[in-house]
């Protein structure tokens, strides 16, 4: 047996290694008598779990490895790593689970606060007598240890140590009440637990006060309280306030009453603030969602822990294999982190598995609907918590809060002011009722300057449904949904290509226009008809663009029908203009077509400038030269030359159609020349995407001429420009390394290429474009990997048809060339299976064979 620890650093007056611990120090631990002691009565513990208790009780709140222990409980001896899992299993059984906190792939810490018993009686904490009245401390300690709240509780702690109240607040099941029980078993001397969400009015907390107590009221409500209140007067204690939210009114009353008792410390747990006097306000966030550095072996501290404790629990033996991190983590940001979330997916996942509750995420209030036993009736299913907290919402609350559902991604008030159909003078309601979500912990605020608002993903599931619930009427589905759509389109309407805040605005809103446009759709041709308009050009030079050309394809074979071609002719103008110009950047197929629809939609509106852009994208759309390309220059620099005022605006699209239009007919030194003429105007009109495009346009110019050396130069300069600015958000990133690859590659700096590579790849698969690949077909083709070569060349047409993508005459040419020199090495045969073979890869082999890492 391992000798008893060394315990006589606890206290210079305590009896050898005599401690006291546990809910209302319930738990006698004495060393020297090799003995603990539950309610004064000598508990049955083996030899081997009372030398793990008593080496454990010694380090308090100190992480102890398996082996630490293994060590200390065994020495000497070779065993099993089980051995130790029985023997804290024995001891959490007598002690509660919460007294020994697992901490996953490392070892086991003794969380519970210790005291050493001193032989004064009068200073020593009272045992609690095993006859406990109901509420005498915190109910039900949790089934299992809290995880990532540690400084929550050491800040808690601190506070309260100060003496006065602390309400604590935060959204129905964000873990209060867990929180306040991991208090209060910490907290080191007399202690009450008053839970109110049985209680139906205020008059009946003084009831409940008095019992927890141990006091039996003689009279009325108001008797009861002047006993409690007289009691207090002579008491020293913790009194916890469970569950306040909905007798807030009476709760408050009662802060008051005790705030000029010195010896209680109370807290508060509630969804609102108290408004009292004295009152400290701690707010509980949800658990920290986790980050890409949090794996299974290593999750952090916050909701994937959580998470994986639960399901671990739940599921003896189960272990997080690396292909379910994905999921685990999508679970963790689908349910905001939310531990009583949390806990109820993890107690599906042996039914349904990991992917089965990632799944079933979307019907989420059937799938969270396996509670704790010992869990208040609220909890016991998140749908009930929820209906809590909607209940507790005075009627225009009620409204507010199902509306604002609507909003993906957070809101403004701007956006608030218009979902709600406020007039300017009815903006102050809108507010207080912002204000009030808020002080309940059902709308989250940020902390920007002016700030942004957004519902917890769960709740905003809840406001939904409620919102689908409501009565036909002014705040019905459809008219909320429309208001929202406007709401947004009033966003996007304000976008300057020129001014950085306004397009950092516009993204800040792009989950709310994928809903928008997703219903407009469906229910208002005319607001999808401007929505996708206005999205796609905001989104240009961003991480959006690809998906919001998705948003503007679905709609075009409704725009191509009968309801399109019902449209006022300048919103079915301004659409295919915008079309076609998007449709130009991918290169798509069809876009000359739509192009020249625009020009002529625009012509008879007289509506001069707007024709002439149609027109700039009418050239940019044609890549190859002859009478097509020909005509639609002539008719660009006549538009250009009749116009009465030509702005700089005006002149930097003809400069960049006659620009394209110099590089389709191979003249790359006037494209050169071209590319830095609009680089002069884009600077003095302060537009910094058509600054980028220009000079990455000119990197390709200069490759072209075989001015490698120049390209490189610039290319570095620009790719570290773009990475000051926005880093990788930018859209003119892919042209940029395109541009600086293809000068490393004419260098023969085949290393450094092939190091830059990733970068490329990577940007082309986060902005949708394949014009990466004709460059990684050179680098592959440059270091004679002839049949990777020729199995990349399948793949890449097969993309760009997949795509509705033209390859430019020179890129048409250079795969050529790549697919001759293999057949020279290889034989026309065998290159022609490897293209056939490379038709049906898919992108992540594609980009595996790329990098060497497959042939």
């Amino acid at each position: 047996m391992a000798a008893p620890p060394d315990l006589s650093r606890l206290s210079a007056v305590a009896r050898p290694g005599a401690l006291r611990f546990g809910p209302a120090q319930r738990f006698e631990l004495q060393p020297a008598e090799h003995r603990l002691l539950v309610n004064g009565q000598p508990a049955d513990l083996g030899g081997r779990a009372m030398d793990l208790l008593i080496t454990m009780a010694a380090q308090p709140d100190h992480l102890l490895t398996k082996q630490e222990l293994l060590d200390r409980v065994w020495p000497g001896l070779v065993v099993e790593e089980a051995n130790l899992q029985v023997q804290i299993s024995h001891l959490r059984k007598v002690l509660g689970a919460e007294i020994i906190a697992t901490v996953p792939g490392r070892g086991y810490r003794f969380v519970a606060a210790v005291h050493p018993v001193v032989p004064d009686a009068a200073a020593a904490p009272v045992t609690v007598p095993a006859e406990k009245p109901p509420n005498a401390e915190a109910p039900g300690a949790a089934h299992h240890g809290l995880v990532g709240r540690d400084a929550d509780l050491d800040a808690l702690q601190d506070l309260l140590r100060q003496g006065g109240g602390v309400t604590l607040v935060g959204p129905s099941g964000v873990g209060k009440t867990s929180l306040a029980r991991a208090l209060a078993q910490r907290w080191p001397g007399h202690q009450a637990w008053v839970d109110l969400a049985a209680l139906t009015h205020g008059g009946q907390v003084a009831g409940a006060m008095a019992r927890a107590l141990q006091l039996q009221p003689s009279g009325s409500d108001d008797d009861a309280a002047a006993e409690v209140v007289a009691a207090l007067r002579e008491r020293t204690l913790l009194l916890v306030l469970d569950n306040a939210e909905h007798l807030i009114q009476a709760s408050a009353e009662w802060a008051a009453r005790l705030r000029p008792l010195p010896g209680v410390t109370w807290l508060v747990t509630s969804q609102v603030p108290l408004a009292v006097a004295g009152e400290r306000v701690v707010r509980l966030a949800p658990l920290a969602l986790p980050g890409q550095d949090d794996s299974a072996e290593r999750p952090g501290d916050g909701a994937l822990a959580l998470l994986l404790q639960r399901i671990a629990a739940a599921q003896h033996r189960w272990v997080a294999a690396p292909a379910q991190l994905p999921q685990l983590r999508a679970i963790c940001k689908q349910l905001d982190g939310l531990p009583l979330a949390l806990e109820m997916a993890a107690a599906r996942v042996p039914l349904l598995g990991v992917s089965g509750v990632y799944d079933a995420l979307t019907e989420r209030f059937a799938l969270l609907t396996r509670g704790q036993r010992g869990a208040s009736a609220r909890h016991r299913t998140l749908h009930h918590a929820l209906d809590w907290s909607f209940g507790l919402l005075e009627r225009a609350e009620q409204r507010m809060f199902r509306a604002l559902g609507v909003f993906a991604g957070g809101f403004t008030l701007d956006m608030a002011v218009t979902l709600m159909g406020a007039e300017h003078e009815a903006r102050w309601e809108v507010i207080d009722g912002l204000a009030a979500l808020a002080d309940r912990s059902l709308l989250v605020v940020s902390r920007d300057d002016p700030p942004r608002y957004r519902l917890l993903e769960t709740m905003r599931a809840y406001a939904l449904e409620q919102l689908a619930l409501s009565a036909p009427g002014d705040d019905d589905e459809p008219t909320v949904r429309r208001r929202h759509a406007l709401a947004v389109l009033a966003v996007f309407e304000r976008f300057g290509p020129n001014d950085a805040s306004t397009t950092q605005r516009c993204v800040a809103e792009m989950e709310n226009a994928r809903e928008a446009v997703a219903w407009a759709r469906e229910h208002d041709l005319t607001i999808a008809a401007q929505l996708t308009i206005r999205v796609t050009n905001a989104a240009t030079f961003t991480l959006w663009r690809n998906e919001t050309r998705h948003w503007l394809l679905a709609l075009q074979p409704v725009m191509d029908g009968a309801a399109g071609r019902a449209l006022p002719a300048a919103v079915q103008a301004e659409w295919w203009t915008r079309r076609a110009y998007v449709g130009g950047i991918r290169r798509d197929a069809d876009t000359t077509a739509l192009a020249r629809r625009a020009v002529e939609l625009w012509r008879p509106l007289q509506q001069p400038q707007r024709t002439l852009f149609a027109t700039v994208v009418w050239v940019r759309s044609i890549l190859a030269a002859g009478p097509a390309l020909d005509e639609a220059c002539a008719d660009l620099q006549a538009q250009a030359a009749a116009l009465t005022e030509c702005t700089l605006r005006d002149q930097l699209s003809v400069q960049g159609a006659m620009t394209h239009a110099a590089s389709v007919r191979h003249d790359y030194a006037a494209e050169l020349a071209g590319r830095e003429a609009e680089a002069v105007i884009a600077r003095q009109l302060g537009f910094q995407g058509a600054l980028d495009a220009a000079e990455s346009g000119a990197l390709d110019a200069l490759n072209r001429l075989g001015r490698h050396a120049d390209a490189a130069e610039r290319g570095q300069a620009l790719l570290a420009r773009l990475d000051l600015i926005d880093g990788e958000g930018n859209g003119n990133l892919p042209w940029a390394v395109g541009g600086l690859f293809a000068a490393l590659l004419g260098l023969g700096r085949l290393e450094a290429a092939r190091a830059l590579l990733p970068r490329l790849l990577a940007v082309g698969r986060r902005f949708g474009t394949p014009s990466q690949w004709p460059h990684v077909c050179a680098l592959v083709a440059a270091e004679q990997r002839h049949a990777d070569v020729a199995q990349l060349l399948g793949y890449v047409v097969r993309t760009y048809e997949d795509h509705g993508i033209q390859l430019e005459p020179w890129e048409r040419s250079q795969l050529r060339a790549m697919q001759e020199r293999a057949v020279a090495a290889l034989g026309e045969a065998p290159v022609q299976a490897w293209v056939d073979r490379g038709r049906r890869l898919d992108d992540d082999a594609a980009e595996a064979l790329a990098l060497g890492r497959e042939t």
